[in-house]
C-alpha cells in the first residue's frame, strides 16, 4: 500500500514548521498507517538527503564527515541535542550509506532518529516551499517502491 495523502501532508507540515497541523494529521492516522507509510516516508526522505549530502561523484564521504555531521545536527538546538542519540544517529546515517546495519536498534528509536536527522538535513538544505514539496514527492516515490509488495 503506497504512502497516502494524509501521511504525506503530515510530514510536509512538520518539515514546514507547522507542528500543530502535523500533530492533527498524525492523530488522524491509525497506528498501522503510522508504522508503515509514514515511517517509510520518513526513512526515504532521510536516505535521499543523506545520499545527496554524503555521496559525491559516486563516492561516499569519509566516515569522519558523517560523524561530524551528527555533532552538527545535535548542535542545532537543545531539542536536537536531547533527542538525537549520537551513537544511534551515526549508525543510522552510516546504514543509509550502506556502511552498517541497524537491525539491533529498536524500530521506534530508529524511526525517531531518522525523523530528527531528516529535520536537520532539510534545515541545512534551506528548501523553498516548492522545493520542499518536490523533495517530499521524490521521497514518496522511493517509499512507495519500498512498500510495493514482492511479486
Amino acid at each position: 500500500m503506497p504512502v497516502n495523502e494524509k501521511e504525506f501532508s503530515a510530514l510536509l507540515a512538520l518539515l514546514s514548521g507547522r507542528s500543530e497541523e502535523h500533530n492533527r494529521l498524525l492523530d488522524e492516522l491509525d497506528p498501522a498507517e503510522q508504522a508503515r507509510g509514514y515511517s517509510a516516508l520518513i526513512a526515504a526522505g532521510m536516505f535521499e538527503l543523506a545520499e545527496k549530502r554524503f555521496i559525491r561523484d559516486g563516492k561516499y564521504a569519509p566516515r569522519s564527515e558523517v560523524l561530524a555531521y551528527v555533532a552538527h545536527a545535535r548542535g542545532k538546538s537543545d531539542d536536537f541535542a536531547d533527542e538525537l542519540d549520537p551513537r544511534i544517529a551515526e549508525r543510522v546515517l552510516l546504514c543509509a550509506l550502506d556502511e552498517g546495519e541497524i537491525d539491533d536498534i529498536d524500530n521506534s528509536e530508529a524511526i525517531k532518529t531518522q525523523l530528527w536527522l531528516l529535520g536537520a538535513l532539510v534545515d541545512d538544505e534551506e528548501f523553498s516551499r516548492d522545493e520542499l514539496h518536490s523533495f517530499l514527492k521524490l521521497a514518496r516515490r522511493t517509499a512507495d517502491e519500498w512498500l510495493e509488495p514482492e511479486p
